[in-house]
């Protein structure tokens, strides 16, 4: 979810008399980027002659965090041509660190790394980082829409709000046009399980076979965007002796110098991670057991960063066209779930006709963006009484109790947040990627995801959200005999009930009520 909203209250206090007229480079590509990048385009051409054609692919989940990062460690030290990067949020901590370490290894290799990161979580700090990191003559990186300006940030949403409203929020990371890995994860401790306080449940899924070369084929649109700048063009070196750091060999050295610092207890954690996984073992033997099945990509073009495309641009359009309506059954897992008016009548519609609903989204108290939860609170009556049934995620939600739903798991937090974004149809359907069933996601961040025909997928997730054992994890919603809304959860092997929404004040309700008065349900 963007800041959009959470700046809101910023942009008046800023004022229009801090801003002075600048704008974005000309030129957003330079040449020896450019350069990069066709040498890149020809190795993906040389290595796609006379590969075995099938329209088979293959996938494995990535459901747990330690996993997660163990994948794309090990797929960067395994590479030998090319790694291709795209996501919305990449931090500059110890997982971000580290990644970057492995990227800055296999570049040591003479692997061409193409890193493109949305600007919206960007920092001053990050954008001396990611200066250094493409100082590497084989890698290269780029923003997607940049802001204009770098240091006071939020003046932007004062020069450029419709522009700097619009998010690139794919997410993707593909190792030598072979492998992908792509999903509701970003870089971060957060999203990787070593946070010590949030962690988010979450679900990626590793993909190799023809399907990875659409998802290449996407990344390069994105990626000759005119709205993707080379960072060189956007930033420049804070210090006079910043070059000198360029001459270091590795990231880890530039720790010497106070510009990065891992902690030593973090750096163990994801060593041990990589170490304790078999897949690591599993991808050098290729013994991986990807299932295979027909798996189809899409994404928004590239065009909505821009807003130069039509609908049928957009992956929403091309989802519908391809996977139609639900005759039986449709169950959703959405970090983001705002309905609105036209949706909860489509699921109201659907309901009525005999399909079976079941849907899992955020608690209040779970969720790390508050305001999108007015955005989904005042529909919830009305999906209750079409029998749509609803689930919210406990914020304690541990591993030991999610034996039903095997897709994903978290670890026991102080904090854990839902931030999948999956949905199964009928009998054989599944979506995995980076888009939130919101109208964000639909008409204004760009998304990404695939749909695996698998029944075996799909029964797994519909009997997931249709089990008792979900109470363990969540809340379950109904509606009693007055028509009010009442939660039910399992603690200490009872099953409660909640007349009240559970982990809120009267402050936190009548906040969510006001919210959900305003007609912001677009920008959600």
């Amino acid at each position: 979810m963007t800041k959009f909203l959470c700046q809101a209250g910023l942009l008046i206090a800023m004022g229009f008399g801090l801003m002075s007229c600048q704008s974005l480079p000309k030129n957003p590509h330079l040449a020896d980027s450019i350069a990069l990048t066709q040498k890149v385009q020809q190795l993906h051409k040389q290595s796609r002659q006379g590969r075995f054609k099938s329209d088979r692919s293959g996938y494995y989940p990535l459901s747990t965090g330690a996993n997660a990062f163990a994948a794309r460690s090990i797929l960067s030290d395994m590479s030998t041509r090319s790694i291709d990067i795209q996501y919305y949020i990449w931090h500059n901590d110890e997982a971000g660190q580290l990644m970057m370490k492995d990227l800055w290894e296999a570049a040591e290799r003479g692997v061409k790394v193409r890193f493109l990161l949305d600007d919206l979580n960007g920092s001053e700090g990050l954008d001396q980082v990611l200066l250094y990191f493409s100082s590497h003559p084989n890698i290269t990186v780029r923003l997607a829409n940049p802001f204009v300006y770098r240091k006071n940030r939020t003046i932007n949403y004062i020069a450029n709000p419709l522009r700097t409203n619009v998010r690139m929020h794919n997410k993707s990371m593909t190792f030598d046009d072979s492998i992908s890995i792509i999903g509701g994860r970003n870089i971060g401790n957060e999203y990787l399980n070593n946070d010590k306080y949030n962690t988010f449940a979450d679900l990626d899924v590793m993909l190799t076979g023809s399907v990875v070369h659409e998802i290449t084929d996407s990344f390069e649109t994105y990626w000759a965007s005119s709205l993707s700048y080379d960072i060189e063009t956007l930033v420049k070196p804070t210090t006079d002796d910043f070059l000198s750091v360029l001459k270091e060999d590795t990231l880890m050295e530039i720790q010497n110098s106070h510009k990065l610092s891992i902690d030593d207890k973090a750096l163990r954690t994801y060593r041990k991670a990589v170490e304790e996984s078999t897949i690591g073992t599993d991808l050098r033997d290729e013994k991986l057991p990807f299932r295979w099945a027909n798996i189809r990509f899409f994404a928004d073009d590239a065009g909505k960063l821009d807003k130069s495309i039509t609908q049928d641009g957009l992956l929403v359009t091309k989802l519908r066209k391809a996977i139609g309506t639900p005759n039986r059954q449709l169950s959703m897992i959405s970090s983001y779930f705002v309905p609105t008016q036209q949706g909860v009548a489509t699921l109201q519609k659907l309901a009525n006709s005999g399909v079976k609903i079941n849907i899992l989204t955020n608690s209040f108290h779970a969720t790390d963006v508050g305001v999108v939860h007015s955005g989904y609170a005042h529909w919830r009556q009305d999906l209750l009484s079409s029998d749509i049934s609803l689930y919210e995620l406990k914020s304690t939600a541990s591993t030991a109790s999610q034996q039903t739903n095997k897709l994903w798991r978290t670890a026991h937090h102080s904090n854990t947040s839902l931030h999948a974004k999956i949905f199964a149809i009928d009998d054989n359907k599944v979506f995995i990627g980076s888009y939130n069933i919101d109208p964000r996601s639909a008409n204004i961040n760009t998304e990404l995801g695939v749909v695996i025909d698998d029944e075996s997928l799909a029964t797994q997730l519909h009997q997931g959200l249709d089990s008792q054992d979900m109470l363990h994890i969540a809340y379950k919603l109904s509606l009693n005999p007055n028509g009010k809304i009442i939660w039910q959860t399992i603690e200490d092997g009872k099953i409660v009930t909640y007349d009240t929404e559970p982990n809120t004040t009267k402050k936190d309700r009548a906040i969510t009520y006001t919210l959900s008065l305003l007609p912001i349900d677009w920008l959600l």
